[in-house]
Order: C-alpha cells, then sequence, then structure tokens
C-alpha cells in the first residue's frame, strides 16, 4: 500500500479551514442567497434550525433573521440581492438544487458584484426566475408553434426581463429576423413586440400579487425607465401599477 507524502496533493493536511460562527443578521435592505459550494452549515433561519449541504442554496427574504456556523473544510458563498430593485415570488426561505446552469449564473453574478468584470445581461434575474417556486411565467398568451419562434418565446416567458433585441433572439435561434416576425404574427395574431409587450405585462402583474414594489417589478420586466413601465402597464390593464396592488391587497 503507497503512503502520501507531504507533496501528494491528496493528503488531508494541505488544506485546513476551521468553523467560521456568523452571528443573528438581519438585513433590511438585501435578500440573501447561501449557496453551500461544498461541506455543510448548520443555519438558524426564521426560528427553524437546519443544515445546508453541498450542492445547494437557500433563499433568505430581506427581513428574516438568520445565524449560522459554517463547519470546518466547508465553503459557503453568500450572493446579495437588493430588495429595492428585486421583484420575485419567494417571500419565504427557500431551498434551492444547484444545478450547472444556477451555478454558472451564480459565479458570473459574484464576480460582477466583485469585479469589473459586468456581463450586460441582468444576471439576477435568470437567477431568479431559476430558483423561484412559481416561475413568473403567463399562462394567458398564445404560443407560437414553429420551433424558432417557440423557443424564443419560451427564452421570454422565462425571462420576461431579457434585453436582446429580435436581431440577436432570432440569431440565438439561426434564423432570421423577418421569418420570426412572420412566424409570430401567423401563429399568436401578433407581432413579437406585441408578444413580448404582453408577456412582460402579465408577468408583472404576477410579480405585484406577490407585492413587490412597482418600481422592482418595472426593473424584473426589463423596464429602466419605471415611468414608461407605469404608462405600459396602465395602458394594458387600465390602471396604474400602485392601483392594480392596492386592489389586490383589498381583496378578501
Amino acid at each position: 500500500m503507497s503512503q502520501r507524502t507531504y507533496g501528494d496533493a491528496a493528503a488531508p493536511w494541505r488544506i485546513w479551514m476551521p468553523a467560521v460562527t456568523i452571528p443573528e443578521q438581519h438585513e433590511d435592505r438585501l435578500h440573501v442567497l447561501l449557496w453551500q459550494v461544498c461541506g455543510d452549515t448548520d443555519l438558524i433561519v426564521g426560528g427553524d434550525s437546519r443544515t445546508l449541504t453541498a450542492g445547494y442554496a437557500l433563499w433568505i427574504p430581506v427581513g428574516v433573521r438568520h445565524e449560522f456556523t459554517v463547519r470546518a473544510d466547508s465553503v459557503t458563498m453568500p450572493l446579495f440581492f437588493e430588495a429595492a430593485d428585486t421583484a420575485t415570488t419567494l417571500t419565504e426561505p427557500t431551498l434551492v438544487t444547484v444545478d450547472q446552469d444556477l451555478r454558472m449564473l451564480m459565479l458570473a453574478y459574484t464576480v460582477s458584484w466583485n469585479t469589473i468584470i459586468k456581463p450586460t445581461p441582468n444576471l439576477a434575474r435568470q437567477i431568479l426566475a431559476l430558483i423561484e417556486e412559481s416561475p413568473v411565467l403567463s399562462a394567458v398568451l398564445p404560443m407560437p408553434t414553429s420551433e424558432p419562434a417557440r423557443a424564443i418565446a419560451e427564452a421570454l416567458r422565462f425571462n420576461p426581463g431579457d434585453i436582446r433585441g429580435v436581431e440577436k433572439l432570432a440569431e440565438s435561434v439561426h434564423t432570421s429576423v423577418r421569418t420570426v416576425e412572420r412566424m409570430f404574427q401567423a401563429e399568436t395574431g401578433m407581432t413579437l413586440r406585441r408578444w413580448r409587450i404582453r408577456n412582460r405585462m402579465e408577468a408583472a402583474a404576477i410579480l405585484l400579487r406577490s407585492n413587490a414594489a412597482p418600481e422592482a417589478v418595472a426593473h424584473r420586466v426589463g423596464y429602466t425607465n419605471a415611468n414608461a413601465f407605469r404608462r405600459v402597464f396602465k395602458s394594458h390593464f387600465g390602471i396604474s401599477p400602485t392601483e392594480y396592488l392596492d386592489r389586490y391587497r383589498a381583496q378578501p
């Protein structure tokens, strides 16, 4: 039987990370996504005890008290989301399985927070779309049936705030803009632009019903200007986002 030497990369004495205990935290402006990269972390979240294991992440909404101990030789990576800019259906602590797509997005998001490498696509929107238990999908919009157009529609349903123009969307499915536009008109009765607006407005309504602030909803569905969002929303529903939110809250 071979024995390990001090130069053996697999030798346990090469790496040593002691346990770290974080006292109770109470974020008043941030949502937290705790990603267990390796090892285990013991948490108390909202008064409940749980263990977070490698390959999972825990969404902790703004205002939820939490404390945790990262066990020895374990790595926990927190990701932060400004609550004022983040509209989501996640209102309770939520355990999330970290698959390859989510892992890649979370790594890119962490890099964008801490370095000058900031990808243009909004990574937070895509992360939220993957981790929400009830994805923000409109069930009332007609879907195109042709494969290229349907792929675009599914991408926009997944992330209503997708910032790509029609040229980039058509390029993503290796189809011309003219062909995509023709498919949407023939198969949904709407231009891609009109379909996209309706998709954004239906997603906005779902988010508002989760008590998200109108300004955060505007950001989530792809509007950098809150006033422009309000105008489009009122044109679609006949009332402003604030009126819609108040009306929903008033319902028994």
